[in-house]
């Protein structure tokens, strides 16, 4: 009798055990894909709702890619304030944004693109990428450019190498900080800006490109490692880290690329990417250098270890390089976003491929199994 009531207890926990566990089911009927994703280390929140679009839909449109479905005159932009905080002096500043999609589209919720400006952490405004997001919405996505909060204590225009490891450190933080706010942002408001949570891609510019690599692949962990205590001094990495669930599709660079440590990307980290850099770059190092390419500042690591660690786990990337010296770039916008819409449907067609290109000569391409 008492081992009939021992196997019955057991047998009640686990069933409390089994159903604790589970995922709630995507839809409020239980139908559709099953989308539940183990949690990643290192990586950015994944999460249990079915996208709007499926990628095969996306695939198979006209829009989205090369062609431009909706003429400037149909474009809605819309501005506003996604948040309020300090900067590196403690003064408060109002963090904008400007987004642009298609007016009166019959499409409901569209692939976006969340864009971050260049300046070395010191200067630049969103107007720099509105170009390419107008481009972009022409296409058929939303995208918005976001303004972050610039600045840090010896760093001037003027002179970027005269700060310490700290300062530099600190404004990459806040950097990935206001660019996790501002996708919360916009995810809270999926239903007003028409936005499809889980087919999102971030573009960054130089020290944009810095910011959107640091947020898909750094943690407060790895934060903390280079410089203990920042947590504590800046607060989270991710403020809502908890909420407003959305996926990371791609990472969309040009002007350079910097990652602190090309070993943060992993097999279970690994995003998709385009690349545009010059290999004779002298503000972000194409191979190995140095952050800004400051002599007292730490290491950094740029598009080629990059796409090498993108190779060795078999993901798709697409690196466009320019064998010239200097950091801007000779690639006109159109080209770039037309190269930026061909990968994205390239990825949601299951045409896995990690193509190198010299300039607009495609050197390598490997189709991916």
């Amino acid at each position: 009798m008492l081992k009939k009531f021992y196997w019955q207890c057991s047998l009640v926990i686990l069933i409390r055990l089994c159903t604790s566990c589970s995922y709630p089911s995507p839809d409020p009927k239980g139908e559709g894909e099953d989308t539940s994703v183990v949690t990643k280390p290192d990586t950015v929140i994944i999460d249990t709702i079915p996208p709007k679009n499926p990628d095969s839909s996306l695939a198979n449109t006209l829009r989205f890619g090369t062609d431009k479905i909706f003429p400037v005159s149909r474009l809605e932009t819309r501005t506003g304030i996604f948040s309020n905080a300090k900067d590196y002096r403690g003064r408060p500043v109002s963090l904008d944004y400007s987004f642009v999609s298609p007016e009166k589209d019959s499409l409901k919720y569209r692939p976006f693109v969340l864009m971050v400006h260049e300046g070395a952490f010191l200067f630049g405004d969103l107007g720099n990428e509105m170009g390419k997001a107008r481009l972009l919405a022409q296409r058929g996505y939303a995208a918005a450019s976001i303004n972050y909060r610039l600045g840090f204590n010896g760093g001037t225009e003027q002179n970027a190498c005269n700060a310490n490891n700290l300062e530099v450190v600190q404004a990459v933080y806040r950097a990935v900080q206001d660019t996790y706010t501002a996708l919360h942002y916009f995810v809270d408001r999926a239903e007003e800006f028409g936005i499809d949570t889980r087919q999102i891609m971030l573009a960054g510019s130089s020290a944009g490109a810095i910011t959107v690599s640091a947020l898909v692949y750094m943690n407060e962990a790895d934060f903390e490692a280079l410089q203990p205590g920042i947590s504590k001094t800046l607060g989270r990495l991710d403020p809502k880290a908890e909420d407003s669930p959305f996926r990371v599709r791609a990472i969309l660079s040009q002007l350079g690329y910097g990652i602190f440590k090309g070993g943060y990307i992993n097999d279970s980290n690994a995003m998709p990417t385009v690349f545009f850099q010059r290999i004779g770059d002298n503000v972000l190092p194409y191979y190995k250098g140095t952050f800004l390419s400051c002599p007292s500042y730490l290491g950094l690591e740029g598009a080629r270890v990059a796409a090498d660690q993108l190779k060795k786990y078999k993901v798709p990337y697409e690196l466009n390089y320019e064998n010239l010296a200097g950091h801007h770039l000779s690639y006109p916008e159109e080209y770039v976003v037309s190269r930026y819409a061909q990968f994205m449907k390239r990825l949601w067609s299951q045409n896995q491929r990690q193509i190198t290109n010299d300039a607009y000569k495609t050197v390598e391409d490997i189709k991916l199994k």
